[in-house]
């Protein structure tokens, strides 16, 4: 590519065409969640996707390879939905650090609806079978994990990518409910629900037992999702890409407020609401 301002035009069309999060090293995380706090922080029409069972998903991982940016860390938070036929994770929040941390956010954010926001710091270590993955934004550690690995906490429970290996790798589907919208003088107006559909390959996976922390600060309130017992986890390596983002519900305009005072804290700090935030170091 030269070195002028401008992108060559030949460029322009594969703009984030067939992006990717390869070599992702780090864990998945699937609890139980409060089902009465979980289906408050649900945008409407928006439903869990189990009621009898409400579940919550956590991932921090390391991206090692993404095909967009330099390598950056990322994780999140979300609850898993349903609408119509559609189900998916809805994240409460997902966190970025590290170089590519501001393009992945600032792609995420723009092409897809993700709630994406940089935060200060996200370590994935592990030493032998323990493991410690954490994420730190305004002082606050919102979600400590803790895993031991070698089996989950529910002797019940499984997961399809058991027993993938770099050479037989297993790939499974899956996907995300995510929204897009329109800010104007007027406020927020085009709000649409999407399906993000992402597989992921998995190279490797280890089952862990896991001990989760959920924290909140003003401005992401990440502990107000209980999580009332663990399932299980998984230390993993992994390729994950997408492969459609298909509307599936637009917001009539009297909707819309409710639903992005959902939407609005995965997104945007307190500040951009309350004006008493001034402060000098």
């Amino acid at each position: 590519m030269n070195g002028g301002y401008r992108i060559p035009e030949e460029k322009v069309g594969s703009f984030m065409g067939k992006a990717a999060m390869n070599n992702q090293y780090g864990i998945q995380l699937f609890a139980a969640a409060d089902g009465r706090k979980a289906r408050k922080l649900l945008p409407p029409p928006l439903e869990l996707a189990d009621p009898s069972n409400p579940m919550a998903y956590a991932y921090i991982v390391n991206i090692r390879e993404p095909t967009f940016a330099p390598w950056y860390m990322e994780g999140g938070l979300g609850i898993l939905a349903r609408y119509g036929r559609h189900v998916g994770v809805y994240f409460l929040g997902i966190m970025l650090s590290g170089p590519g941390a501001l393009m992945g956010a600032f792609s995420g954010r723009e092409s897809s609806g993700l709630p994406k926001k940089l935060c200060e710091r996200i370590v994935v270590e592990r030493t032998g079978n323990e493991g410690h993955c954490f994420i730190e934004r305004g002082g606050v550690r919102l979600i400590d994990v803790k895993v031991t690995m070698g089996s989950y906490n529910d002797p019940a429970f499984h997961q399809e990518q058991e027993g993938c290996s770099p050479d037989s790798p297993v790939t499974t589907g899956g996907g995300c409910l995510l929204h897009m919208y329109r800010m104007g003088a007027g406020g927020f107006s085009n709000l649409n629900m999407l399906y993000y559909s992402s597989p992921t390959r998995f190279l490797s996976w280890e089952p862990a037992a896991a001990e989760v922390t959920l924290g909140s600060s003003t401005d992401d309130r990440w502990g107000e999702l209980p999580v009332s017992r663990v399932f299980g986890a998984g230390w993993m390596v992994s390729d994950n890409w997408v492969d459609g983002l298909s509307p599936v519900y637009e917001y009539p305009e009297a909707e819309i407020p409710s639903a992005m005072s959902c939407l609005l804290p995965g997104r945007y700090d307190r500040c951009t609401v309350e004006h008493f935030h001034q402060h000098y170091e």
